[in-house]
Formats: C-alpha cells, sequence, structure tokens
C-alpha cells in the first residue's frame, strides 16, 4: 500500500494514495494511523479495488466496517464526474452524513471535515 503523512493544521492525517487489494489492509491503515498517532484517515478513490464499486461483493461494507471497528475516522474521495452504478451513487449519497466514513467531492473538503473531527480514541494525540 501506498500512503503518506499529511500535516494539516493541528492534524496529522495519513492518506492512502493507492495499493488496498483486500478488506484486510484496513489493519495495515489502522497500524499506519497508529504509528502516526492520528486516528485520522484519507482514502483516494483510485486507492481502492475494483472490487469496492461493485456493492455486491460485499467488500466496501466489509472495509468501511473494520474502518469503524478500528476507530479511524476515514474521509474518502470519490471523483465527482465519474460515472458509478446507481448502486454505489446510492451508498456515496448515505456515506456523505456518515459520523466515521464519509464521501467527498474534493480532498479540500474531505481535509477540512477531518481536521474539524474530534479524536475517537482518548489518548490520541492530534
Amino acid at each position: 500500500m501506498k500512503f503518506q503523512l499529511v500535516n494539516n493544521a493541528d492534524s496529522n492525517i495519513v492518506a492512502c494514495t493507492g495499493g488496498i487489494t483486500d478488506v484486510r489492509d484496513a489493519m495495515a491503515l489502522a497500524y499506519a494511523c497508529s504509528d502516526a498517532h492520528t486516528d485520522l484517515l484519507l482514502l483516494d478513490a483510485g486507492a481502492l479495488p475494483l472490487a469496492f464499486f461493485q456493492l455486491h461483493t460485499g467488500f466496501a461494507g466489509e472495509f468501511v466496517q473494520r474502518l469503524v471497528n478500528y476507530r479511524l475516522r476515514a474521509a474518502a474521495v470519490f471523483d465527482p464526474a465519474e460515472s458509478y452504478s446507481g448502486r454505489f451513487r446510492e451508498f456515496l449519497l448515505e456515506a456523505r452524513g456518515h459520523p466515521q466514513f464519509r464521501a467527498f467531492d474534493s480532498q479540500p473538503d474531505a481535509l477540512a471535515w477531518l481536521a474539524a473531527s474530534p479524536a475517537l480514541w482518548n489518548g490520541m494525540a492530534r
């Protein structure tokens, strides 16, 4: 997986830009966040496998649930010009209001939401 640390205002954010292939990669992202002393994760749609966008595979639901279980606050950036399936567009619409996994059309909006997010873990340094 490819990820980097982004310093945004008073927050450290782990940004994943590629290489997610399995739902178990959520654990590797949780470790990366822990190593960076943060619970904030930025996901680029390009980092996600095709199975994520095909809801019948269950990948998206299981992957997001694992991020929530690991108490990560994740913002995912999806290209608004992309022609996603109707069901996936419904998933994105629902994710725009989720308290821990949110979908965004732009990286600046995603970063602003993450920076304004309260820490989920007690003792997490920001």
